[in-house]
């Protein structure tokens, strides 16, 4: 008979910390996530205005939502999580937000598809300091055994924001077509004034960062010059080849479904389906707010607890199952071609599989070294983006114009999307399960 395993070590908070000072810190991140997902995701509800006034393309569209943002959104994320491990998180926090919000604001003014695509380039940028910043943060502040439910609602504020953005973005745009803003904003497209309407009050949120106490890095046992080496941190995820993979690639996978369905869904159901602006925003703001945080939440607190009594691979099972699972039923949706299906499949979506990515989070937080946290947050921020917000929109816009040749056949390829990716990332998962359980008691 198998040995129980270990009880949870019971660590206090650090030194400097209270749990009224932690939770206020999980809010101010939230605060963050928030802003950071409307200004990253309300461009979804404008496209076929955008489209009309630059005179783009089903594939341009994709390379804007996608590679544009997770460009800079990856790549310079691994950069500021080396800075993440090093300065004050406070600051580059602070920095990020003044940054993206100039940004997000500067992209309503874009000419022309080139300085569209620079602007998204900068909301990337921006934004690649949070994730890094937040889960570093919440990893010093929380011990294990309370790490999931924290670092789940710092994924399900983002979640809040996405169901914002659907909102704001479809009900400003009708609002702004029938009565422009007048002032310093008139004579511009109402999709141009809902960018600049959302991007601005991100420069007076960026304030709250120095309402964060910087917590004590914890570190056990010391970190050592090659622990904090770039050429460390590749050795690591070398010799744990399998774990990060199914850690950080089949999250990202996964993601590719995800954020592929979501940045296109209003697009379909306003193509395919004949929905308002106003109404596919209210919808996909319901969806992804009933969803995605009563899932998130309720998945959050259930792990830790499972986690707790020695299910340690709890969160890696659940996502694996999700995987499998929900795409073909999210499929079908989009098939039947009704929107009250379409409604209950992206709430579906939300709950189970969009539910995983704090749990991921904190899994990975768990068993990399102290030392490496933020590159290893700004690691699964840079594979999820490039999948998620890159590969997806992009990979949906490709099969639209390339391979159907035809924008009303953009459900096709949002099916093949979900049917591909989904097994793929529920193989990867469930293939790095033992590892995890190694990797934790060691």
């Amino acid at each position: 008979m198998a040995a129980a395993p270990p009880p949870v070590a019971r660590n206090d908070w650090p030194g400097n910390y209270r749990a009224s000072n932690a939770w206020w810190s999980v809010l101010v991140l939230s605060v963050f996530q928030v802003v950071s997902m409307i200004d990253r995701q309300t461009i979804s509800v404008l496209i076929p205005e955008m489209r009309a006034d630059l005179a783009l393309n089903d594939f341009q569209i994709g390379l804007v939502q996608g590679l544009a943002f997770a460009l800079f959104y990856g790549v310079m994320g691994l950069v500021i999580g080396a800075m993440v491990d090093r300065y004050s998180r406070q600051r580059i926090m602070f920095a990020g937000v003044v940054l993206w919000s100039l940004a997000a604001t500067g992209t309503g003014l874009a000419r022309n598809y080139a300085e569209l695509f620079i602007g998204r380039l900068f909301v990337g940028f921006g934004e690649a300091a949070i994730a890094p910043a937040g889960q570093s943060l919440l990893s010093s502040i929380f011990p294990r055994h309370r790490l999931t439910t924290p670092m789940a609602c710092f994924t399900v504020s983002g979640v809040l924001g996405i169901s914002l953005s659907y909102a704001l973005g479809g009900n400003l745009l009708d609002r702004f077509t029938a009565s422009p803003l007048s002032g310093p904003l008139a004579g511009l497209a109402a999709w141009r004034q809902v960018l600049v309407v959302t991007g601005l009050p991100g420069l007076a949120v960026a304030l709250l960062a120095f309402s964060i106490r910087e917590p004590r890095r914890r570190s056990a046992p010391p970190p050592s010059a090659e622990a904090a080496t770039w050429g460390g941190f590749f050795r690591y995820i070398g010799d744990n080849a399998r774990l990060m993979l199914g850690l950080v690639l089949g999250s990202s996978i996964m993601a590719l479904a995800i954020q592929g369905t979501m940045i296109w869904t209003p697009t379909y159901a306003r193509r395919t389906l004949g929905v308002s602006a106003a109404e596919i925003g209210t919808m996909m703001s319901v969806a992804v707010a009933v969803g995605g945080i009563v899932g998130g939440l309720s998945l959050g607190l259930f792990i830790d607890r499972r986690f707790a009594r020695g299910a340690r691979d709890i969160a890696l099972r659940l996502s694996a199952l999700f995987a499998f699972t929900v795409p073909p039923v999210v499929a079908l949706a989009f098939l039947l071609s009704d929107f009250r299906l379409l409604f209950a499949a992206v709430t579906l979506m939300m709950m189970t599989m969009g539910a995983c990515f704090g749990p991921t989070m904190a899994a990975v937080q768990m068993v990399v070294p102290p030392e490496m946290r933020g590159r290893f947050a700004a690691l699964v921020v840079l594979c999820s983006n490039l999948f998620g917000f890159a590969l997806g929109p992009m990979l949906i816009g490709f099969l639209t114009e390339y391979v159907f040749g035809d924008p009303a056949m953009i459900r096709y390829a949002i099916v093949v999307c979900l049917l591909v990716a989904g097994p793929v990332s529920g193989w990867l998962t469930r293939g790095a399960r033992q590892d995890f359980i190694r990797r934790l008691e060691a």
